[in-house]
């Protein structure tokens, strides 16, 4: 059928009852592609991702505040929102500048934001940028408090109950909940914040940055292939770690995504310290001193095994021994001779939950996966509470939970759909030296006599004892055996 008197052209449909306007249709796409951006190379800030998210969807979601667009206005977040005002207002007059001048710099800045973002921001300018300007002036003001307690307010409903303040500062680990670094950077740098102390001072700080080629790990360094970027994001970390600061191996060049925040204890170890610079800016100086505290660290796994490993009691029976490396990087283990040596590790409540994020980062963004490594070849390691056991002993694990069976859990679940690439796999040449000392049965019999039957001096005197008894039961009846030929 053919529509005369029109310059639109048509088809009958397949059941021949109407007709598709070729030429709106044409239009109707073309307007859409000329809508269409192109995404940013600044990327750096996530949805989790659907697969990972359903199987622990609270590992990834804010408890108290929400920080930026992804999680703004969620239910059961709206009752920070006034406070997050208070700390801005606060933020506001410690900084010298008008509410006009701070929203002026958030302007200058909202495409390069709007950039760092995987997913299309729908909020409007105007709301765009009072988010991200109220929640940066939180973060830079709970850093400050958290670090100079004098700076507190009587009525402070996060610094007045500890119980809130672990929760926030756990909000901002999450990968959903992340504003650019660079956001905290300009705001403190182009503000007149002073607390009157020494900013020569040498302060042993540091903080988490997960970005672009430079891993994170348990207080680890970032590889020298490439310096910190801006499209990064800021969360604050723990101070007594010291005795778990570890350094990113040098021989790859991982990827990550950015974020620290402050923390009670030394957990397990996982932190990145940034390259000193030769004249530290203000920004760096004011950033070393807010981050007093360090986050807690650990691992993550994946369950399609290509290869692996015997389980860290199968290791035990073979003659391996275990023993905690004095090297501060977590990714350090070497095996030598018939020794393992893993590096210390905390595993306390947070852990699941901080190396989930990490893993999720890893997934969207790095090509190189430090931590899926190392939490695979622990997954290996561990398979049962027995093979934690042998760990604990060693004092390569910490265990902070209720008992080893958690660990396990922990370990045997991080990797849950999580995809690890086994051609740039970390502990390849370890596995091999392990594999092909396993395959030696030398080892393990030797190890099944040392451990069942040399394993303490009594059990040693009594095999001597033995030994003697029956080498003499041997002459005596070898005599016997002697004078009954001679007659």
């Amino acid at each position: 059928m053919e529509v005369v008197g029109t310059s639109r052209q048509g088809t009958s449909s397949g059941n021949g009852d109407a007709l598709i306007d070729i030429e709106g249709l044409v239009n109707s796409i073309k307007e859409k592609l000329d809508k269409l951006s192109c995404p940013s190379t600044k990327c750096c800030i996530y949805k989790v991702p659907i697969k990972l998210k359903k199987i622990n969807e609270e590992a990834y979601t804010p408890l108290r505040v929400s920080i930026g667009p992804l999680h703004h206005g969620k239910e059961g977040l709206e009752d920070m929102e006034d406070h997050k005002l208070r700390y801005f207002n606060d933020f506001m007059q410690r900084s010298g500048k008008s509410l006009e001048e701070l929203v002026k710099i958030m302007e200058e800045m909202e495409k390069e934001i709007r950039d760092c973002y995987a997913e299309t921001i729908n909020f409007e300018s105007d709301k765009f940028l009072e988010i991200i300007l109220v929640d940066a002036a939180f973060i830079v003001e709970f850093l400050l408090r958290y670090r100079f307690p004098w700076l507190k307010t009587p009525n402070d409903r996060i610094f007045g109950k500890p119980s809130m303040i672990n929760d926030v500062r756990y909000d901002l680990l999450l990968l959903e909940n992340q504003l650019p670094l660079f956001v905290l950077l300009d705001l403190v740098e182009r503000t007149n914040i002073d607390l009157g102390f020494n900013w020569n001072e040498t302060i042993s700080y540091s903080f988490i940055i997960l970005e672009e080629k430079s891993p994170s790990d348990s207080q680890v360094s970032v590889p020298e292939e490439k310096s910190p970027s801006d499209s990064q994001v800021l969360v604050p970390e723990e101070k007594n770690a010291s005795d778990s600061q570890a350094s990113v191996p040098k021989e790859k060049s991982p990827s990550n995504s950015q974020a620290s925040v402050p923390e009670e204890k030394s957990p397990s170890d996982s932190r990145v310290s940034i390259p000193e610079e030769k004249s530290p800016s203000k920004v760096k100086q004011i950033i070393d001193c807010l981050i007093s505290h360090l986050i807690p660290r650990q691992s993550l796994q994946q369950t399609e095994r290509k290869f692996g490993i015997p389980s860290a009691t199968e290791l035990h029976e073979a003659g391996v021994k275990f023993k905690v490396s004095s090297s501060k990087n977590l990714f350090d283990i070497k095996f030598s001779g018939n020794i393992l040596e893993i590096p210390h590790t905390q595993i306390v409540d947070p852990t699941e939950c901080l190396l989930r994020n990490i893993i999720a980062y890893e997934q969207c963004h790095c090509d190189v996966k430090f931590f899926g490594d190392y939490t695979m070849i622990m997954d290996y390691l561990i398979n049962t509470s027995k093979d934690v056991e042998l760990l604990v002993q060693a004092k390569i694990i910490e265990n902070w939970l209720s008992d080893n069976n958690d660990v396990s859990n922990l370990f045997n679940g991080l990797g849950k759909e999580v995809n690890i690439n086994s051609e740039a796999y970390y502990f390849t040449e370890l596995h091999k030296e392990l594999n092909d000392y396993c395959e030696i049965p030398s080892h393990k019999w030797k190890a099944t006599l040392r451990q069942d039957y040399c394993s303490t001096p009594w059990r040693v005197l009594s095999i001597i004892v033995a030994a003697i008894l029956l080498g003499l039961t041997f002459i005596q009846s070898l005599c016997s055996l002697v004078s009954c030929n001679k007659r």
